[in-house]
């Protein structure tokens, strides 16, 4: 695999990270306010936080990439997206998984911005149409799959 399909396959991947955490929150509600003793309003902000992390960071990605180079930032924001989410499933209250939820947001928020000026500055202009269309299929794939909450019977999502 050449360098440009690395870079396309790592922005992609990054993408699909940040769009099943966006939605996977809400598949998972029933269970966390079970064994968090969480309410509706809490649970909105467990899932809120996340978007609130990427929101807040996409627009400082090109700042510290500038400062940190993109490689550098690329790695930390994923060694951060990973540790917070060991943070999240390890944590024990609602509270602590509304801060954890927070830092992956942070983390993640990276992934997004920087993936995509990697990728597409590397990957050859005749080979963008293609990669275009493949982010395409991750944002229209990912996001039915992240809300298909597994049911005790194959086949069928709840």
């Amino acid at each position: 695999m050449n360098q440009p399909s690395r870079l396309a396959t790592l922005y992609l991947l990054g993408f699909a990270l940040d769009l099943v955490n966006i939605f996977i929150a809400s598949v998972a509600y029933p269970d966390i306010g079970r064994s968090l003793g969480a309410s509706v309003a809490t649970l909105a902000w467990i899932g809120n936080t996340y978007l609130l992390g990427l929101t807040l960071v996409i627009p400082l990605s090109v700042w510290l990439a500038s400062r940190l180079g993109e490689r550098r930032l690329m790695l930390l924001a994923l060694a951060g997206f990973a540790s917070a989410s060991l943070g999240c499933g390890l944590a024990g209250s609602a509270a602590t998984l509304i801060v954890w939820r927070l830092c992956q947001g942070l983390a993640g928020g990276l992934l997004i911005p920087l993936g995509q000026a990697m990728a597409y500055r590397n990957v050859p202009a005749s080979a963008r149409a293609g990669l275009t269309a493949r982010v395409m299929l991750v944002a229209l794939i990912v996001p039915a799959v992240a809300l298909c909450r597994p049911a005790r019977r194959v086949g069928r999502c709840r």
